[in-house]
């Protein structure tokens, strides 16, 4: 009896299949509401299939993400590439337009909130705790990449100074894909944060004044109140 052979079209195909109802279907349940016999009954293949490409649940999940990350990092730094080649090199404008655009970018799609945007809202909200090493897994060399190229714009910043705004630049973009009902409600339409341009262009130079702003931690006195502390 001649053995059935797989080409390399249908290995291709049913991974594209398993990896296309992961994504919906993870956006729509989250993790831990969606089982590997959901994802193979919805991609029309058998279930052993997702541990034989994937490895596990959380493989395919890690994948999922990670592929989104991926394209959102290579944006990211072609366009902080692309402002360093300036003659006088980036503003921090430059820096926080590299940052941001391709962030709102990847929160919508055709059909409103893409579903990697909700499938990120859904998991802060479900397990906390894997968001965190997803994020950390994919984003912190990046991070770093930015923090650094923001602190060479503002040379009166102490790094934590600079890492504090980084977090509320963060926390912005975040809440801005995730959240965007409260602000088109309140402005009866006028403001949409599903725009992505427009939402880049009221971002951009808010948190450029944000992150031009004095050290809170000199102003405060922090900094000496923590050495005080730790010497006590």
């Amino acid at each position: 009896m001649k053995k059935k052979t797989v080409s390399k079209v249908d290995v291709e195909n049913s991974q594209q299949r398993i990896f296309a109802s992961a994504e919906r279907l993870f956006a729509e349940r989250g993790f831990d509401g969606v089982s590997v016999r959901d994802i193979a009954n919805d991609a029309g293949v058998n279930g052993a299939m997702i541990g034989y490409y994937f490895g596990s649940k959380q493989g395919l999940l890690s994948e999922v993400y990670s592929s989104h990350c991926r394209v959102l990092n290579q944006e990211r730094l072609r366009l902080l590439k692309e402002f360093s080649q300036m003659k006088q090199g980036p503003t921090l404008e430059h820096v926080l337009e590299a940052f941001i655009r391709p962030s709102l970018a990847v929160t919508v799609d055709s059909h409103g909130r893409s579903d990697f945007t909700r499938l990120r809202a859904i998991l802060s909200g479900e397990n906390a705790s894997l968001l965190e090493q997803l994020i950390a897994e994919n984003f912190d060399q990046s991070s770093l990449t930015f923090v650094n190229a923001l602190r060479k714009c503002l040379p009166h910043l102490k790094r934590e100074d600079v890492l504090w705004r980084f977090h509320f630049l963060l926390g912005a973009i975040y809440y801005t894909g995730t959240g965007p009902r409260r602000i088109f409600e309140l402005s009866g339409g006028r403001c949409d944060p599903l725009d992505p341009v427009a939402s880049a262009e009221e971002m951009i130079p808010f948190l450029a004044a944000g992150f031009r702003a004095p050290s809170a931690l000199r102003r405060s006195g922090r900094g000496t109140a923590k050495k005080v502390r730790k010497s006590a």
